[in-house]
């Protein structure tokens, strides 16, 4: 009787895995949907590294399209203005711009604009009940990396709507990223002014559309040889970079001629890594930029080489 015993008792264990992992999906399902088509206001902080940040953001879904508005709190006044992939940065002409992303976007920005697939054979996930956030209640998430090539991540899920309400993305259980409303109000009918608050006096640029091409003659240039399992491609028009995902973690690879005056580096922030270096035989450079390990990044950018017709 004894292995019928244990036959049972696995049974038991993995259908219970399985129902975690199919419940996990669908509350993930929840909050993409969630963040793209709730009308939702609030302040959220948000630490990476050593930088700490605080945004007020206001997010409209009218008509399928998607409007929003985030302003950050301290530091410089900086405000950035989004119509669905159309983003565009506004600062003080007396300010000081900055190469990085002018306000954060948050945890999961790349990722949002399209479905999230749970990919069993790289992440593990597990249920913790509910917690509290920002005065609502919420659903814990935990999403648990199988190897050391990618980090993983707890979620808190508004109980009612789905929307992400705190997130913490972590390496070995420590906090990388920090992510978390500290008000909020969601479903309230909102309208989103497409004009910056910040006055005449500023600077504006455009984060997209991406304009210098990494094709010639419909053919690419160069390509990625080495990827951690699971990461796909996702296409991006007329760009001068590849995007890879692998539902959750995101990273690019940039693509420069030769007039690029950047040096070879290796950097972090928080869990976005950055490692620049020269492509060997051609007149040119990369840059890797993701939230990876250093380690991972690494191993993406000596893999990257040129296409040879």
């Amino acid at each position: 009787m004894k292995p019928l015993h244990h036959l049972c008792a696995f049974s038991l264990c993995f259908s219970a895995v399985v129902c975690q992992a199919d419940e996990a999906q669908q509350w993930l399902d929840k909050m993409g949907t969630a963040l793209r088509e709730q009308n939702y206001q609030g302040t959220f902080t948000y630490m990476r590294g050593s930088q700490f940040e605080t945004i007020k953001i206001t997010h409209q879904f009218n008509d399928g399209q998607e409007l929003e508005r985030l302003f950050n709190l301290n530091g410089e006044p900086r405000e950035v203005i989004r119509e669905d992939s159309e983003v565009v940065c506004h600062h003080l002409k007396s300010g000081t711009p900055s190469l990085n992303h002018d306000v954060p976007l948050g945890p999961f920005s790349a990722a949002f604009n399209e479905s999230l697939a749970i990919n069993h054979d790289q992440y593990r996930f597990s249920l913790h009940g509910t917690d509290r956030i920002a005065g609502r209640t919420t659903v814990r998430l935990k999403i648990t990396p199988r190897f050391d090539d990618r980090f993983g991540y707890q979620l808190w899920l508004d109980e009612e709507t789905g929307l992400l309400l705190q997130s913490q993305l972590l390496q070995r259980n420590r906090v990388l990223e920090l992510f978390q409303f500290a008000n909020i109000e969601i479903g309230e009918p909102l309208e989103v002014a497409l004009v910056s608050s910040l006055g005449t006096d500023t600077l504006s640029h455009r984060l997209s559309p991406e304009i210098q091409a990494a094709v010639s003659n419909n053919k690419p240039r160069w390509r990625v040889s080495w990827l951690p399992k699971g990461f796909r491609s996702v296409k991006v028009p007329n760009s001068n970079r590849l995007h890879f995902t692998d539902g959750l973690a995101g990273l690019s690879v940039f693509f420069e001629g030769k007039t690029s005056a950047m040096p070879e580096m290796t950097t972090h922030l928080g869990a976005t890594t950055v490692i620049t270096r020269r492509l060997k035989d051609t007149e040119g450079q990369i840059t890797v930029v993701g939230e990876v390990p250093i380690n991972t990044a690494r191993k993406i950018a000596e893999s990257v080489e040129p296409v040879i017709y």
